[in-house]
């Protein structure tokens, strides 16, 4: 597991365990890493963290914060004590695709060889097929040409690629030739 991923479900653990509805705690992280981002100071070490934390602190002036801004503050403050701040985009993309499993969305690119103008029934097979596999209570579909691919088509699911095209088929026709079976 790569460390964004482990920031992330560190930082989900975290609003579980507070009891924290999690689209308010991720917002609430977003808001703050982008006003961190735009300030122009050096976001890494224990200086800047006490900065920062001193800085935050002043905006909430001693009043209850509620659990989401408190386990955000904090959370960054950590990342920017580790020098893990220089990571936050990937561990943002990592909260996002966090937030979207938890709420059954899966996003799916189907790339296509040629322009096609409606959706055609191996399309609508497939997103079927997606979506029992995944349990996904929502697919958000990316449609777009790729004449690279000669002919057939792509899908695209998070991290899996189901290649169907006629350049995949070459190539593995090629390799198979190459290497004389």
């Amino acid at each position: 597991m790569n460390f964004s991923k482990t920031w992330a479900k560190a930082f989900i653990n975290s609003l579980d365990r507070e009891d924290v509805n999690l689209e308010e705690g991720i917002d609430t992280f977003l808001a703050l890493a982008s006003r961190i981002k735009s300030l122009p100071i050096a976001v890494y070490g224990r200086n800047a963290a006490e900065r920062l934390e001193k800085l935050f602190r002043d905006e909430i002036k001693g009043e209850a914060a509620p659990p989401a801004l408190e386990l955000s503050v904090r959370f960054l403050i950590l990342m920017v004590k580790k020098n893990m701040f220089r990571h936050m985009n990937s561990v943002i993309n990592e909260l996002q695709k966090l937030l979207d499993r938890k709420n059954g969305l899966v996003k799916v690119s189907f790339e296509y060889a040629t322009p096609s103008g409606e959706k055609s029934i191996e399309e609508d097979r497939i997103t079927e097929a997606i979506k029992k596999r995944t349990g996904a209570v929502k697919l958000v579909l990316e449609r777009r040409q790729n004449p690279r691919l000669i002919g057939g088509y792509r899908v695209i699911v998070g991290d899996e690629v189901i290649d169907a095209s006629v350049r995949s088929q070459l190539e593995n026709l090629k390799n198979t030739l190459q290497r004389g079976y």
